[in-house]
């Protein structure tokens, strides 16, 4: 046989044997791959229980509710005339509405927005204590309507000073009152601030 024949047949060879061991060593054996899975379920009942998802999606409403007072609040003084804020228990959602003439009702051309608090998110305290004002879930005393009603005027002040309370709709079953959020209100100012309950005292988140 040829030299050069020999030689390539040899190179093949190699090359066979190469391609073939690298296919078997680049994957995983069945029992390196139940290793793993067992270790992803023990890491999952271990941290699982302890994340409060609860809680994060209560701090995610507080935040919203916060910051849609503080832009009614922008928008009073942007437009020189109020922005009523209309808290319903009963939907879980809150109402803006620009009142151009100042008349406090809703005239037919005048924008009124409406927003869910949240899913799993109500108004109340769930047990915890009252942080400032009454223990009521929503503070303000005027109302249109039937609901209580918020309002910010021209010059950035609100119509009083108040809170509202928010909670996780299954807190007072399970007793975990550090689901439990305030978002205040000071007349003076219309400054809005939102804190969290932790379990043992309230802090200012905002």
């Amino acid at each position: 046989m040829a030299p050069t024949l020999l030689v390539g047949m040899a190179n093949r060879t190699t090359s066979e044997r190469s391609v073939s061991s690298w296919s078997q060593s680049r994957g995983f054996t069945i029992i390196e791959l139940l290793m793993v899975l067992a270790i992803i379920a023990i890491i999952s009942a271990v941290a699982l229980p302890k994340l409060n998802f609860q809680g994060y999606r209560v701090d995610s409403s507080t935040r919203a509710l916060a910051a849609q007072l503080a832009a009614a609040q922008r928008q009073a003084v942007t437009n020189q005339s109020n922005v009523n804020v209309l808290f319903d228990a009963t939907a879980n959602s809150v109402k803006i509405h620009e009142d151009d003439d100042n008349d406090n009702v809703q005239g037919s051309t005048e924008r009124v927005r409406q927003y869910p608090i949240g899913e799993g998110v109500i108004y109340g305290l769930g047990g915890a204590p009252v942080r400032s004002y009454s223990p009521d879930p929503i503070t303000f005393t005027r109302r249109q309507g039937s609901l209580p009603e918020l309002i910010f005027r021209r010059d950035g002040s609100a119509s009083e000073s108040g809170a509202v309370y928010l909670t996780t709709s299954n807190a007072t079953a399970t007793g975990r009152i550090g689901d439990a959020r305030a978002v205040e209100v000071i007349e003076a100012t219309g400054r809005v601030a939102w804190y969290r309950y932790t379990g043992a005292a309230w802090v200012r988140k905002y």
